[in-house]
């Protein structure tokens, strides 16, 4: 019986050595887990909220490219007017020809040239606020994150202007051996109140005239992109401490990720509005 007694306290006793080596370990691994189970958590964060971020980005960046090409549509149309009303008909003179086609495109305040200001003015209202949108995702979701643009944040692409060379005719002079009195147009301003309705501005002059010259005006179509649209932003999370025992394993460091996406599925030159958010990465 002494014999079997003390077999059992030497048995307890090497147990308690045991539990007394085996228990730093057991506490240093699960200080471990707990790290690693952090950073990998800290890491999907990142990742989650610049994805986030570049898709909602795109969003407003796919409402800009809408608008642009709605107006795009716009602008096709107003250029094919003028191309009918130059079109039709012997003109008056050359001067009222192009008063007509300056009613449309004179390069600063024709019908197309607010059209294409206020394009440009969408591309870079929606560009900024794409930029703005995304740093609002980032500051809701991880405000000590810094998040960096890696994409031109001055404008959704570049464009470049399409135009055309539309012909027409006038009469440069009176002459009455050569020609009987002619029908030939004027242009009066369309938007006065008396050519109200589908008035088109122009009017007829009974005239003797020459032969008729032909001319022509280059005038905008419609814009073209030059350059993709992309949202594209890396995002940084500074070193940190690790939730235990950060002095053991010298703290977390900083952590990078990144994401891009681009508004598709619309068609500037064509002015189909039908742009939406694709995160491609």
């Amino acid at each position: 019986m002494l014999s079997q007694g003390f077999r059992l306290r030497s048995q307890e006793g090497s147990i308690t050595v045991l539990i007394a080596f085996l228990l730093p370990i057991m506490l240093l691994m699960l200080v471990l887990v707990v790290n690693i189970n952090h950073l990998v958590f800290q890491k999907i964060r990142l990742q989650n909220i610049v994805d986030a971020c570049a898709l909602s980005a795109a969003v407003v960046q796919a409402a800009g490219l809408n608008e642009i090409a709605d107006l795009n549509r716009d602008m096709m149309a107003e250029s094919r007017k003028i191309a009918r009303i130059l079109a039709d008909g012997a003109w008056h003179n050359y001067s009222q020809a192009r008063n007509a086609k300056n009613f449309f495109s004179n390069g600063g305040s024709g019908v197309l040239d607010w059209i294409y200001k206020y394009q440009m003015e969408a591309n870079r209202y929606y560009a900024a606020e794409a930029d703005n949108t995304a740093r609002q995702v980032k500051d809701k979701n991880l405000p000590r994150a810094f998040l960096r643009a890696r994409h031109n944040t001055s404008g959704l692409a570049r464009f470049k202007t399409r135009k055309y060379s539309y012909f027409f005719v006038y009469y440069s002079a009176t002459d009455t051996s050569k020609a009987p009195p002619t029908p030939t147009r004027r242009w009066r301003n369309p938007d006065n109140p008396r050519y109200a309705g589908s008035h088109n501005g122009v009017y007829y002059l009974p005239a003797k005239r020459t032969l008729p010259l032909p001319d022509s005006f280059e005038v905008p179509y419609k814009l073209e992109k030059r350059s993709t649209t992309i949202a594209d932003y890396e995002i940084m999370l500074p070193a940190h401490d690790f939730p235990l025992a950060n002095p053991l394993f010298g703290g977390v460091p900083a952590l990078w990720a990144r994401a891009t996406a681009k508004p598709a599925g619309g068609y500037i030159s064509s002015g189909v509005p039908e742009y939406r958010a694709l995160l491609i990465n």
